[in-house]
């Protein structure tokens, strides 16, 4: 089977098991673009965490076939995709083995082989761009979970995928450090990676994402844009998702207000545009 072209990464007819019986993925296909924001919605145990370990090459799929930049992926040249897939864990635990902050910012980039004057330069930026340069040389275990966060995220950037998948980022996240990864995610945008992330959080989703991708039991079971998504009572139902706060007022406003409810053509998907929204009312 040929790749789609236009595509940075593409799934066809991926299925995954753990025991070679039982399928935890069934039939994935996704094309993905250079620069898409990508929200993934499931209930635990979904397959997303599977899903994003096949996608950056630490699982090998049972069958089907990824693509990446049009190249065929096989076991010769797997590298290529944990080189260009980077994939931060929803636990900092479960990713940091470096016994210093300085040092697990690193180790990506010294299994790259990359000089060692190329190596601090791009650790001790990442460091100072995450707020986490006066540990450097902590013991990670040290730190708070925001502060592992921040680490295990800096050690992925600093590798410089094309796509990096996120699993669950804003998980156990106080207000300050989830600020600080939406400024994250607001840079690595203007750079022009391309993001997929992980999450319950729908009101996130809702706001960040161009894109929604549903999974259910292993199978995607919706892939369309965010309003389209959220507006599906069915959807919402199947895969035991809140619709967002904000498409709740929206929808109660406009009842009182005696307009189509099924109208979601101006649907606000921040709170500035909710302003806006309101005063022209």
């Amino acid at each position: 089977m040929a790749e789609t072209p236009g595509y940075i990464l593409e799934i066809k007819h991926l299925d995954y098991s753990y025991d070679n019986r039982n399928n935890v993925l069934t039939d994935i296909s996704i094309g993905i673009k250079k620069g898409e924001k990508i929200a993934v919605l499931g209930a635990n145990g979904a397959g997303k965490s599977t899903l994003f370990l096949n996608m950056n090459g630490v699982y090998n799929s049972r069958s089907g076939e990824i693509f990446f930049s049009g190249t065929k992926i096989t076991k010769k040249n797997i590298n290529t995709l944990r080189k260009n897939v980077g994939y931060v864990f929803q636990e900092p635990d479960s990713q940091i083995v470096g016994t210093t902050v300085l040092n697990e910012v690193s180790f990506g980039l010294v299994n790259l082989g990359l000089p060692e004057s190329e190596i601090q330069k791009r650790t001790i930026g990442i460091l100072k761009e995450m707020g986490i340069y006066n540990y450097k040389d902590k013991p990670p275990h040290y730190l708070s979970g925001g502060e592992k966060k921040r680490v295990a995220i800096a050690g992925v950037i600093a590798m410089q995928p094309e796509i990096i998948l996120f699993d669950e980022p804003m998980a156990s996240l106080d207000p300050g450090n989830s600020l600080m990864f939406e400024n994250i995610l607001s840079k690595l945008e203007s750079e022009g990676k391309t993001i997929i992330i992980s999450t319950h959080n729908t009101d996130f989703a809702y706001k960040w994402a161009d894109r929604i991708i549903v999974i259910e039991n292993g199978s995607i079971i919706a892939d369309d844009e965010p309003v389209k998504i959220f507006t599906s009572d069915e959807i919402l139902k199947r895969a035991n998702l809140e619709k967002p706060m904000l498409l709740q007022i929206y929808k109660i406003i406009n009842k009182k207000y005696g307009k189509d409810l099924n109208n979601y053509d101006n649907a606000p998907k921040s709170i500035n545009e909710f302003t806006k929204w309101f005063n022209h009312l």
